[in-house]
This record gives C-alpha cells, structure tokens and sequence, in this order.
C-alpha cells in the first residue's frame, strides 16, 4: 500500500527511533548476564511464533492478535531493566515476522514500536519505585501496573496513529477502541511476565511449569479463532440461502456488503467500523427465510398479509443477529434499513432515532434494487438510479451519505462532497448500542454476595500476611454489607407480600397495574410506568396502560428494543434512557404465559431501581403473569376501561 507524505514521516520517524534505541541498547548488553538475555530472546522467539492471528473476516472482526510476547517482553524489564526489555522487544519481532512472509517495512515498524514501548513502560517502572532484578512484593505490584499501562497505551497510541494517518481515519476512535481490546490482554501477559520473572529469578528450570498452562491458553484462544470463523461461514452460507430464494435477488446481500464497505473505506471509517457496516450489509435481509419465497417472486401487488410479512423481516433479521453476543451492533442499524430520513418508512422511526450506520444500508440496499431485474419491473441503469438517490436526498436517503455514495459512483472522492462537519459526523459513527450497561448501585446490588466474599477473603489473605489491620477493615466491610444484604431481603419480602396481597384478588388488568405502580412509587423513584401489549406474529407491541409524571418511551421506541432484547435471556430487560430518547433507567419485565410472551411491564427509573424490588418482581412473577397478561382472552383487549390512562399523577 502506498503511504501518504505524512504516514510515511510518522513510520520513518518512529522506526528511526525505534532503532536508536536498540543499537544504545546494545552498548549495554555486554553488562547483561548473557544466560538470562539468552533465555528471555529464545522465549520471544517462541510465543511470536506461536500466536493466534486476528482474523478480518470475523464477524467480530475477530478481535486482536493473541500471543505471550508483551509478558516476556516485561519479564525482561523486570529481570534485566529497560535497556534489555527494547532488546527482547525488537528481538522477537525481527526473528519471526520475516519467516512469516510479512514486509520488512512491516516488521521494522513494528519492531521499533515494541521497542520504545518497552523502553518507556521499564523507565516508568523504575520512577514508580521498581527495581530491576529486585522483585518485593506487595510494594512492586503498583511499579509493574504503571509498566503495563504505559507500554499497552504507547504501544496502542504508535499503531492506531500509523493506520490512522495511512486510512485518513480520525486517531482518537482508533486509540479508544484498541485500549478496549488490548488493555484486558496485556494485564493478563503482565501476570505471565512476572509470574516468569520470578521462576527466572528462583531458577530458570521452574519456567518449565508454566508451558502446560501456556499450552493451554494458547488452544483455548485458537479453538475461539477457529469458532470465529466457522460462524463466519455459517452466517455467509445463510445469507447465501436467503439470496438463492428468488433469482432476482441472487448475491443482492454479497453486493450491498460490497457497496457498503467500499463507501465506508472511501469516507476514511476505521477498520472496525468498516467490517461491522459489511456484515450489518451481508446479513440485512435474514429475516426474509420466513417469507414465502411466492411471495418474493410474485410479479403482481402483494395483499395485506404478503405485506405484512414483507414489512416484518427487518425486525426479524435484527432477533436473528441479536442471538449473536458479536452482532449486537449490526442489529439496529438492520433493523431500521427499510425506514426513510424523513421518518416515513417501514415503522415509522423518527430521524433523530434512526443510527447513522443503518443509512449505509439503505442507501446500498435501494441502489442494488433499482439497478437489479424484479418480477414487477426491469432494472434501471447506473445513471437513473442515482438520479433517484439524489432526488431522495434528505427525504429517503441520509443528505450526506447519499450524496457521498451518489459521488463514488460517478468516480468521485466522496468526501469532497461533504461539509467538514459531515464528514466529521460520519467519521464519529457511533457503535449502535448493545447490551444496556446497568447503573453502579445496581451492579454492586446484584453481586453484594460476592462482594461479601471478596471481603471475606482479603481478610483472611490479610491474616496469612500478617496484616491485621488491614483484615480487621476488611471484617467490618464485610459485617456491614451482610448487614446490608439482611435489611435489603427484608424489605423485599414486605414488598412481595405487599404485591401479592393486591394480586390475590380477582380484578380486572387495569386495576392491578394501577395497584402494582402505585406500589412501586411508594418503594422507588419511579417516573413512568406502561403496560405493552406483545404481538409475536408481527413483532409489534402496543402500550394499552400508563402512568406517569414524566413522558414515557414511545411505542415505536419501545418495540425496537424489546423485540431485540426479548430473546437475550433473563428475566428482566434493563436500557439506559437515551436508547429510548428518554431520561433514566427503563426496565422491562416480560410477561410469558402458557402461550408465550405477549406483554411487557416496563418501569422507567429517576436513577436506577432498588434491589429490593427487583427481588420482589421476581418472586412474584407468577402472579403478576396472569394479572397483567392477556392469555387466553384476545377480547380483554377490547375491553371497556383498558385504553390508556394518559399522565397522570404515579
């Protein structure tokens, strides 16, 4: 690949740096013990060898490259000090990469990384009071974690900025993303490093205890690279088989993933990026295996119920990938890639709601259809079909990125077309969210248990150390959050009796949610509260009760996230306000009965729910099924009095 004026300058400058330390370093190794600096380069050579590669083609992008190097690569600043630790670093590198068949510019570069990393993280070491060759524990422990931060972050900083600048992709994304892959990693190679120095130190024959484990590791992490891959296979042969279906549709998800991935790699999306936008391309249309494939081949107008089910498979590709832990991300952007800027497409999604992600695929998944042969018309050209584009801009397709794909097209660099503020939006494309992060009180909540043990445990390491203050700290943490655990069951018990006391009479659905929320107002900072009739034939949801003292969730809102969220598993559904364009902490109970799931109590929060009546929902899930479910009794639905009680007072 040829690099820009300014990639260039940054790999010369870093490899010329890189490399001026080395050869300073190598005035200083003949004051090295030459056994140890033989062990430690044999080490180097061997885990560069044996590491399991980041695989691109992953739907997970297959996350970063695995080996044991950055240990040793620390082991040798403990043992022997910064000096010997550029040496190792560079060592391992240039020994392996070569054999491998990578470019020597490749592997100078990435041997001068390793290098000043190694050389900055072991001055750090020394400034934080570590000291080569002296291991004391526990006053070494804080030396060798500010080691691993400042090597995993200058390492991260020199590689993100050298793609950055060859991609034309802002740094700071690539930085932030590599720190949440990397850092995890390098905290586990710096256990090894030490746990190697210290044998090495003891004698250099215990490291032969460590190989069984490392073995270990490394297959663990080559049979995950492997699973990678196969589900990669599995998910293209089902995009395949969904395509196959119908002539006229034949690789149409192959090409959007194509048209998709080139726009994002010509608007300078970091790599990450680029691969989630192919995959969210390639498995767009999943959800279609459930519509007949008649009806995707019929030339003529589709009935309401053809409709219906044309209408529902983006929702149903969205419960297909969210299934997947790695397609979290793609699943909203699919969901929503029949739906129009202007809001006026397949459900309705206000464009502030819509992710930007999911206007790459709207905008390739309508060029691929005009330009395609379909049973109710013939193909348009090339130039017709871009017209059409470009008259949606800012009604169907994304101003910007229609105008951008519209721009490639025609042979041009699509970020000329942009306003520097667009382009900027485009390259801050934020990962559509995933899992909702549940808020601090509510994670220390739901592990008190193990907290409790975590406490009981310092304690009693703090006794076998002889650190009987520190123990005695530990004792009274542990003391008071048992005392805590007993009050929170307690009031969750007087709770649950209180529900089941207003449950246990035969009422009709509205006066049991009204009896259920005004006891939830009483017990927690509850905001708004609605009842949301589930269809499953249709992946649709409707709010038949509320109440609230501040606006509540759309309906629309609501849907996209629980037909996601519903098969997550779990008995109950947590998302941050602003996935829902609201404030606070929504919680969604799901209500399933003998004939499935087919409503929702959904809870919105100031801050976040107590404990205790998460335990007290839970223990009486059986009565609340029937008292606010609808099983059995489709008419209840029409019932006088079940419409929406609109805001009112909780």
């Amino acid at each position: 690949m040829r690099l820009s004026p300014k990639a260039r300058a940054f790999v010369v400058g870093t490899v010329a740096l890189g490399f001026g330390a080395v050869a300073v370093a190598a005035f200083t190794a003949a004051a090295m013990p030459l056994s140890t600096l033989a062990l430690l380069g044999a080490a180097v050579a061997l885990t560069e060898l044996f590491q399991v590669s980041a695989d691109e083609s992953s739907p997970d992008q297959g996350g970063s490259t695995f080996s044991f190097s950055s240990g040793v690569h620390i082991a040798a600043i403990l043992m022997l000090g910064p000096w010997a630790g550029a040496i190792v670093g560079a060592f391992g590198v240039l020994a392996v990469d070569p054999l491998r068949g990578s470019p020597w510019r490749r592997a100078l570069f990435n041997a001068s990384v390793f290098a000043l990393a190694t050389l900055t993280g072991g001055y750090v070491f020394q400034a934080t009071g570590g000291h080569p060759g002296q291991l004391q524990f526990p006053g070494v422990l804080l030396p060798i974690a500010a080691l691993t931060v400042t090597y995993t972050v200058l390492n991260t900083v020199l590689v993100s900025c050298a793609v950055a600048f060859t991609s034309a992709t802002s740094v700071l994304p690539l930085i932030r993303q590599s720190l949440d892959t990397e850092l995890s990693p390098k905290v586990a190679e710096a256990g090894f490093g030490t746990a190697f120095a210290v044998f090495g130190f003891y004698d250099p024959w215990a490291i032969i205890v460590l190989i069984p484990l490392l073995i270990a590791v490394y297959q663990a992490h080559a049979r995950l690279a492997l699973l990678r891959r196969e589900t990669a296979r599995a998910l293209e042969t089902f995009a395949n088989i969904v395509d196959e279906r119908d002539s006229s549709t034949y690789r149409h998800s192959a090409r959007v993933a194509e048209f998709v991935t080139e726009l994002a790699v010509r608007l300078g999306l970091p790599d990450a990026q680029v691969a989630r936008l192919r995959w969210a391309g390639r498995l767009h249309d999943l959800g279609k295996i459930s519509v007949d494939a008649g009806v995707l081949r019929r030339p003529g107008k589709l009935d309401d119920d053809e409709w219906a089910a044309m209408r529902r498979h983006p929702r149903l590709s969205a419960r297909l990938l969210r299934g997947f832990h790695f397609a979290s991300w793609e699943a909203q952007a699919v969901e929503y890639h029949h739906e129009r800027y202007d809001g006026a497409g397949y459900y309705g999604i206000a464009t502030a709601d819509q992710p930007l992600a999911s206007h790459f695929l709207i905008v390739a998944d309508s060029f691929d259809a005009m330009i395609s042969d379909r049973p109710y018309r013939t193909a348009l050209s090339k130039e017709q079909a871009l017209g059409e584009i470009e008259r949606g801009l800012g009604t169907q397709f994304h101003p910007a990125i229609g105008a951008a794909f519209v721009a490639w097209q025609r042979g041009l660099d699509p970020q000329s077309v942009l306003t520097a503020e667009q382009l900027l939006q485009v390259r801050r494309l934020s990962a559509v969210r995933g899992r909702s992060r549940l808020r601090l009180g509510m994670i220390v909540a739901r592990h008190l248990e193990l907290a409790i043990v975590g406490a009981t445990v310092a304690g009693l390491a703090a006794v076998g150390l002889h650190l009987f203050e520190v123990a005695v700290g530990a004792g009274v943490v542990g003391t008071a959050m048992l005392a805590w655990k007993y009050v929170r069951r307690r009031r969750a018990r007087g709770f649950e009796a209180e529900l089941r006391e207003q449950l246990a009479d035969s009422a009709p659905r509205n006066v049991h949610f009204n009896a259920v929320v005004s006891l939830l107002a009483r017990h927690a900072d509850l905001r708004w509260a609605g009842l949301l009739d589930w269809r499953e034939s249709d992946m649709t949801g409707s709010i038949v009760l509320e109440r609230s003292i501040a606006e509540g969730p759309t309906e629309v809102a609501l849907t996209s996230w629980l037909l996601r969220e519903a098969e997550a598993g779990g008995s109950l559904l947590v998302a941050d306000g602003p996935e829902l364009g609201r404030e606070g902490l929504h919680v969604a109970l799901p209500l399933r009965g003998p004939d499935g799931l087919n409503a929702f109590l959904v809870l919105a929060f100031a801050r976040t729910m107590p404990r205790a009546v998460e335990l007290a929902l839970g223990a009486t899930l059986p009565e609340l099924v029937p008292a606010l479910g609808v099983f059995g009794s489709p008419e209840l639905k029409d019932t006088p009095g079940l419409s929406v009680l609109g805001a009112v007072g909780l």
